[in-house]
């Protein structure tokens, strides 16, 4: 049945070819807010078992032992997936190995980067066990000091910035604009973490058949997603489905697969090819900007080169 949606008044203008400032029908509006859509993860196949996250409580260090068999022990839990004991990768996921790459935690090593970070994987026939098993696991740490704020590190200059732009563009003498300058204006602006609150969470259903992989999950870029795991396990582009059958927000989160819809990939292989479901989130990183803006002596700003 297709809903259609009453104007309640003509728009202000008309722009002829595009839809800016036009009032639209969203096709899939009505599905979404009443509840009636249907997300990646709500696909459920016969035998489906669900797949936890565990996740590291200090900022840095290392896990220098979790209590797996307490886990395992727990009605429910089928198997708990650690850096010991997973699926073996084709290839290194901290590599850029094109420009759409990013960094994933996938479960190589004891070593801990950042506060929430995976550090284990607790598969079991419910979500309810699955998440009581990854309580029980009680990991302890070597922990080092954290590197927190913006400014506590050595300032450095990547090779690459975003999806491989030069770290560093000159365009004219920056020094000699500030020099002439009457003016200047020497400023730091800080914004806090930010955080996508998209109506369908990151998910992931995950089902192996032999090298055939399909996948149910939210995506922005299929295509980049398909690449990406297929380096990944090592197995051809063609032999994998992806389903997105709507999509619940993204504001960009969902452009690139991300590292906890991985690791439901890597939990659904070791459990011989029965799917796994996990959840993620994301967001933006606080970030700070330094601003020196010149002025000449009428107070107005002269254009200024840009690094």
């Amino acid at each position: 049945m297709t809903v259609e949606l009453s104007l309640t008044r003509d728009p202000a203008h008309i722009r002829h070819g595009s839809n800016i400032g036009q009032p639209m029908t969203r096709t899939d509006g009505v599905l979404k807010v009443t509840g009636k859509a249907r997300y990646a993860a709500d696909n459920h196949p016969p035998g489906m078992v669900y797949a936890v996250i565990a996740t590291s409580c200090i900022a840095r260090g290392r896990v220098t032992a979790l209590c797996v068999d307490a886990a395992k022990r727990h009605p429910g839990v089928i198997d708990v997936m650690t850096p010991a004991h997973k699926p073996e990768l084709a290839e290194d996921p901290d590599a850029k190995g094109n420009p759409f790459a990013f960094r994933m935690e996938l479960l190589q090593s004891d070593e801990v980067r950042y506060a929430n970070q995976a550090i284990a994987v607790v598969i079991a026939e419910t979500l309810e066990a699955a998440t009581e098993g990854a309580a029980l696991l009680s990991p302890r740490y070597q922990v080092e000091i954290a590197r927190v704020g913006l400014d506590a590190g050595e300032a450095y200059a990547p090779p690459v910035v975003g999806i491989g732009n030069p770290a560093e563009v000159r365009h004219g003498d920056i020094d000699a604009g500030m020099a002439a300058a009457v003016r200047l204006t020497d400023a730091t602006y800080e914004t806090p973490a930010q955080y996508h609150n998209a109506m369908e969470p990151h998910a992931i259903v995950a089902v192996w058949d032999g090298d055939r992989l399909f996948i149910d999950t939210p995506s922005q870029g299929m295509g980049f997603a398909q690449m990406r795991v297929a380096g990944l396990f090592g197995i051809p582009p063609a032999n994998i489905h992806i389903n997105s059958p709507f999509l619940g927000g993204g504001f960009g989160s969902k452009g690139l697969i991300s590292g906890p819809q991985v690791l439901g990939i890597m939990a659904a292989k070791l459990v011989a090819a029965r799917s796994s479901s996990c959840c993620a989130g994301a967001r933006c990183m606080a970030r700070s900007a330094i601003v020196r803006r010149p002025a000449s002596a009428s107070g107005s700003a002269p254009t200024m080169p840009v690094r």
